[in-house]
């Protein structure tokens, strides 16, 4: 019985449980991850996911369509997400990336390339 409740637990979760687990236990602090666990952590990040893209579209310029720049303002401007503020940057100008670097001097020899790092 445990064992096809396992399986339709699993049947629930679009993640793959092997890669959640890795990464958990990539943690020092992680010694030992139960099933259930590991069910919670991927349903949690599945409805995160979700509840995220939700929330662009809902903010998004275009109808129906998500692009980079929409999910980087949407994670820039709650303050909810600013965990995520490292991960998903605004893109900026190289140029602009530099002059911020050397604060504030600009060079115009700088090509108009994106930046994300």
């Amino acid at each position: 019985m445990a064992d096809k409740e396992k399986t339709e637990k699993a049947a629930q979760i679009s993640l793959p449980l092997s890669r959640i687990k890795t990464i958990m236990k990539s943690s020092p602090d992680v010694s030992n991850i139960s099933q259930d666990c590991l069910f919670l952590i991927a349903k949690a990040t599945e409805l995160f996911v979700q509840d995220l893209a939700v929330e662009t579209l809902k903010r998004s310029r275009e109808e129906n369509k998500v692009d980079y720049k929409d999910l980087a303002e949407i994670v820039n401007t709650d303050d909810n997400l600013e965990f995520l503020h490292d991960i998903i940057p605004r893109k900026i100008l190289a140029k602009e990336y530099l002059s911020q670097l050397n604060g504030g001097a600009s060079s115009d020899d700088d090509e108009d390339v994106v930046v994300l790092d």
